[in-house]
């Protein structure tokens, strides 16, 4: 976290960063004329009262940069003072790997419901601020577990993931691009579930099976399911893209429920990924960090996240024929 993204969350001038800094003697480093912090002094510097919140990450669909958005999200998350825990639920462990863990040498989803491991023998810090369930091939048989043991679907994970929240401000939860009984549980458990989508036909066609689904939980469960979606790897430029917003935008379900900050199409996510690095380890402003950003602090409920670049508006698009411009919709 920068001074000057600091500041401008706080709506305070970057002296008075610095100096409330320097006065309350919390650690901070320097780099290329830059000051920055981290987690701790995050925490002690912004002092957020966070509203404890469980999101569930899910969509039928590989490739729509979920894993690196769940990753990116935590990483903001915890430069604004909150304390993550993400949970990798797709066997493919890829969330695991982004944080570098090898999840060979500790209990995963499957030890927990197969072999009766505590949930909290599972949990390792990964990052300043940020504890991590990892996942490894073996969750792939989640779901013939669920089935054998009978265990009941809308409390298997809600009762023990809930309870965590005693203990962390934000659970994120990487689920794979399938459906299921564990993504089911999983979808129950939620307090939020986020479908990020991507401007193609197939993501779409996901979003479609993933809203469904989540109409047949809540009839068949008697529950409520804050469903929202956020549009990912948005290019305005491109036809795709264009087509992709008039279609949520018209869909009678669709358009209330999508966030009005998308993210933009960007190679520092796949890049990150790759390299074991969040795109917040650089200090160098990027449209990704931005739009992360504002993601981040709209989920997270805190201030800031006004500005239009990366905004949909749809006051300013007429939903069957108007041009979209660049960065603001």
């Amino acid at each position: 976290m920068t001074v000057l993204d600091a500041a401008v969350c706080l709506k305070k001038n970057k002296g008075w960063i610095l100096s409330t800094l320097e006065e309350r003697q919390l650690p901070f480093m320097k780099a290329n004329q830059q000051i920055y912090f981290s987690h701790d002094t995050a925490k002690a510097l912004f002092q957020f009262s966070f509203k404890p919140q469980l999101i569930v990450f899910q969509i039928v669909k590989g490739g729509t940069g979920k894993t690196s958005l769940v990753y990116e999200f935590a990483v903001r998350s915890s430069l604004y003072g909150a304390k993550v825990l993400c949970i990798d639920m797709d066997q493919q462990g890829n969330l695991t790997h982004a944080f570098q863990q090898d999840a060979e040498v500790v209990p995963v989803m499957i030890d927990v419901l197969a072999d009766n491991h505590p949930l909290e023998q599972a949990i390792i810090p990964v990052m300043p601020g940020i504890d991590l369930v990892p996942s490894r091939f073996e969750n792939s048989l989640l779901d013939e577990v669920l089935r054998q043991k009978k265990l009941p679907l809308g409390s298997v994970y809600r009762a023990p993931w809930q309870a965590l929240k005693g203990q962390y401000d934000l659970i994120v939860v990487d689920c794979p691009p399938s459906l299921g009984q564990s993504v089911a549980a999983s979808a129950l458990a939620a307090d939020c579930l986020l479908a990020p989508v991507t401007p193609e036909k197939f993501a779409l066609s996901g979003l479609d099976i993933v809203y469904q689904s989540v109409e047949e939980l809540q009839s068949c469960f008697g529950v409520s399911i804050d469903f929202r979606i956020v549009l990912n790897k948005f290019e305005a430029r491109t036809t795709l893209s264009q087509n992709a917003l008039r279609y949520l935008l018209n869909h009678p379900d669709y358009e209330s429920k999508l966030l009005k900050h998308y993210i933009r199409l960007s190679q520092e996510f796949p890049k990150g990924i790759a390299n074991g690095n969040s795109i917040f380890e650089s200090l160098k402003p990027t449209s990704a960090k931005e739009d992360l950003d504002k993601l981040t602090q709209v989920l997270l409920g805190i201030s800031g996240g006004t500005s239009q670049s990366g905004s949909l508006d749809a006051r300013r698009l007429t939903k069957s024929s108007a041009k979209i411009p660049s960065h603001s919709l």
